[in-house]
């Protein structure tokens, strides 16, 4: 044998040995397998790409007044277009039987400031490190419901859109009790929820005896109020315009949008660090414990 050959069929029998190791049906699923095609496109803001929840908050109010009143210009619904694809063709499956099962994970990214530890000076990695970035699972605050097409009667196609909707609390007027307001839900409180928010969208789907799997990921912003186009964080009393809004069928309820609900800002990060700065939320403090 052509020496010059030795290392490449050395390699090929080593790769032989590993394939043959592992099971066929993981092998299957993991090295010539099908997915799911999975692609979302946000709708909210379809120039900054972000889908936008707004949770109807006052901009520079800390302690919630007395007496009854109501969140502020609420839009507790983000959307996105969604298409999911099998070997490059959509599903189609009847009505009553199983067909692609989507879910949501949603986390939240939040800014904290690293500091060392007073006795051991550990916990920050070095003078650089003044923020991190830290990650918490808010899915249990948002629902996520795919809607999809329906080519003719009694079938569905995975083609349509994906509603995300705000589950979590909302600020709720207080009661006076001594002079000092209580009780209720305030704007402060929910003003923790202010985030960028990354969404990873999976779905799978059962193919005979095969279970194949796809996934996306998506920006949200989830914001206190909606910012005008003329309005910025050091002019914040502009933010309480009047939106736009249309009455939905049951005569009552106000369905508010925005032209641009981020203004003229483009990071949901640095829009809801203002505005939980505005409602004297600050930034708080943690050891990294990578070190």
């Amino acid at each position: 044998m052509n020496h010059k050959f030795v290392p490449a069929v050395a390699a090929f029998l080593i790769l032989g040995m590993l394939l043959a190791a592992i099971p066929v049906s993981v092998a299957s699923v993991y090295a010539i397998g099908p997915q799911l095609g999975v692609v979302t496109i946000p709708q909210d803001d379809q120039a900054l790409g972000t889908g936008v929840i707004i949770l109807g908050l006052t901009p520079g109010v800390t302690v919630r007044y007395p007496g009854p009143a109501q969140p502020l210009y609420m839009k507790l619904m983000a959307q996105y277009k969604i298409i999911i694809t099998y070997n490059g063709q959509t599903l189609l499956w009847q009505i009553g039987t199983a067909g692609p099962s989507v879910t949501c994970n949603i986390l939240e990214k939040d800014k904290v400031q690293v500091i060392p530890d007073p006795k051991s000076q550990l916990g920050q990695q070095g003078s650089w490190e003044t923020l991190m970035t830290k990650l918490v699972d808010v899915t249990d605050k948002f629902v996520c419901k795919p809607r999809w097409k329906s080519p003719v009667l009694g079938w569905d196609e995975s083609v349509g859109v994906l509603d995300v909707y705000w589950d979590g609390p909302l600020p709720t007027a207080q009661t006076v009790v001594n002079g000092v307001p209580t009780g209720g839900v305030t704007f402060n409180s929910v003003g923790y929820w202010l985030a960028d928010n990354i969404v990873t969208v999976e779905a799978y789907f059962s193919a005979g005896s095969t279970v194949v799997f796809g996934s996306d990921i998506q920006d949200l912003c989830t914001l206190g109020w909606g910012v005008p186009v003329a309005a910025d964080n050091a002019n914040a009393a502009k933010s309480m315009i009047v939106p736009p809004w249309f009455t939905l069928p049951d005569g009552t309820t106000k369905h508010y949008y925005w032209l641009r609900a981020m203004g003229l800002w483009v990071s949901c990060e640095a829009l809801t660090i203002a505005e939980r700065n505005a409602l004297g939320i600050p930034i708080p403090t943690t050891q990294d414990t990578v070190v």
